[in-house]
């Protein structure tokens, strides 16, 4: 190997595998190090579309957390659930079709030798490959076909972490069980982290010094609950989708629209870190009426989403306050707004109204758009070029023209994702917000150096630290 290379492997989805793969990548880069993020696998409806094509928002931020341009390298696959049990298939940027799931493992296999070669691409261009791991690795149904964790750690015999989350409880099954289960992997592993600890870490001195003697290997860190969340792209991280506004101090309420096939929810992040923005997913209409803000998100189904809205009484909730709040629709929420959708069975198959709420048509049809983009707005509170990036079969028509964004009044509706992650924009529309209602001014706030100051403050914490400097010593890295 011409670079060195740790795995992050969890015992079980949503232990913070992608959160610790980017604290560990920003630490490794800060000391001077070429470092890359790696997934060979990725399911997720979070995508972020590059002027390659699309690839999963975790292995982004984690390049980005690397000082790194992100590129669909560090994710070569991707599989985009659609429902049904079919999912849509992306290699290196570009969709390869919908495959049903019971077909997914022959159709996978074909793809390994692919992987690997970019695997040691990535290998080849940096100093430090860091590769995130996906659900957990003792999935022993699963092992056969899984060079996401199993066989990409056997072949190339790489060093790995194993994460444990103690706030969901069983630790002690998590961490001695998955050793116990894997035993021939055992060898490789430079030693366990036990994730998400609420209290006193001298609570769990007893806890540690059993799981280093029943497993034989070094515990690297008790890692403390992290209250701030950060690309959560897990679907177990959402919550229920009946979050409700708190009844603390008077913020601006936002409220993201639930709907099955919800995608890039996580185009709200930077929203949630305005310090006068409070920010829920909902599917209740009670809380649609105390928002200031209604958000229709991303939808990989846009059709069965629109039809859940209207039998759960949603849309005509939504089609009631339009008039009386902000209401925005990104994507799959752009077109639902629209008059109506026709699809001849990319993403489903019929004609059905939309909300008319704007004056668009919206059709789906081949080849999809997926790519880094920038328009020029004329909105009421934004004016100018606007960076981000688009991934869709839809197409909206207005007048015999193609569309790509459009306003009415109150209404706004555009296929641009990552908006509210520019700066400009996002100060634009929640000065525009606050001034409608009420709130007070407030000064720009940059996203990104929020981020970087989020992490920077992790790696200083005192259990962060010696975590990192303990894996420093088991990599050998000076």
């Amino acid at each position: 190997m011409t670079a060195k290379v740790l795995a992050v492997l969890g015992t079980m989805s949503s232990v913070g595998k992608s959160l610790l793969t980017a604290i560990i990548s920003y630490h490794f880069a800060k000391k001077g190090l070429k470092v890359s993020p790696f997934k060979a696998q990725n399911m997720s409806l979070n995508a972020f579309a590059t002027t390659e094509g699309e690839m999963a928002y975790a292995q982004v931020f984690q390049a980005w957390a690397a000082g790194r341009k992100p590129s669909v390298k560090m994710n070569p696959l991707l599989l985009k659930p659609l429902g049904n049990m079919t999912s849509e298939i992306i290699f290196l940027g570009k969709t390869q079709g919908i495959l049903p799931s019971g077909k997914f493992q022959k159709f996978k296999a074909g793809f390994k030798k692919q992987v690997f070669s970019v695997f040691e691409d990535i290998l080849a261009e940096n100093d430090l490959v860091v590769i995130e791991g996906a659900g957990g690795l003792a999935e022993l149904n699963l092992l056969k076909n899984d060079f996401v964790n199993y066989e990409i750690v056997s072949r190339y015999q790489i060093p790995f972490l194993l994460v444990g989350d103690i706030d969901r409880g069983g630790i002690f099954a998590q961490i001695w069980g998955t050793y116990e289960l894997v035993p021939e992997l055992k060898p490789l592993s430079v030693g366990f982290a036990i994730n998400k600890f609420r209290g006193a870490p001298e609570l769990f001195e007893d806890g540690i010094k059993i799981l280093e003697h029943k497993t034989q290997k070094p515990c690297l860190g008790l890692l403390p609950f992290l209250t701030l969340k950060l690309f959560e792209e897990d679907s177990a991280s959402l919550g229920l989708p009946n979050q409700k506004f708190s009844s603390g101090p008077e913020k601006l309420k936002i409220a993201v629209v639930y709907y099955p096939h919800i995608s890039n929810y996580l185009d709200f992040d930077p929203l949630k870190f305005e310090p006068d923005v409070e920010v829920i997913l909902t599917a209740e209409p009670q809380e649609l009426l105390k928002a200031h803000v209604i958000i229709l998100p991303g939808s990989k189904n846009t059709m069965a989403s629109l039809n859940f809205l209207r039998e759960k009484g949603l849309s005509e909730t939504i089609k009631s306050l339009s008039r009386q709040k902000i209401l925005i629709g990104l994507c799959g929420g752009f077109q639902i707004l629209g008059q109506k959708i026709s699809d001849e069975g990319v993403e489903n198959l019929g004609e059905v109204p939309g909300l008319a709420l704007l004056p668009h048509e919206t059709r789906f049809f081949r080849p999809k758009i997926a790519t880094a983009q920038e328009i020029t707005l004329n909105w009421p509170f934004f004016q100018g070029n606007l960076k981000g990036f688009e991934i869709r079969y839809g197409r909206s028509f207005l007048g015999g023209q193609e569309i790509s964004h459009l306003f009415k009044e109150n209404i706004f509706g555009s296929y641009l994702h990552g908006i509210f992650y520019e700066d400009d924009f996002r100060h634009a529309f929640l000065s525009y917000v606050r001034d409608l209602f009420g709130f007070e001014p407030r000064p720009k706030t940059f996203f990104h150096e929020f981020v970087q100051q989020q992490i920077t403050k992790i790696c200083k914490d005192y259990a962060f630290k010696r975590f990192l400097s303990r894996l420093e010593k088991a990599l050998f890295i000076p």
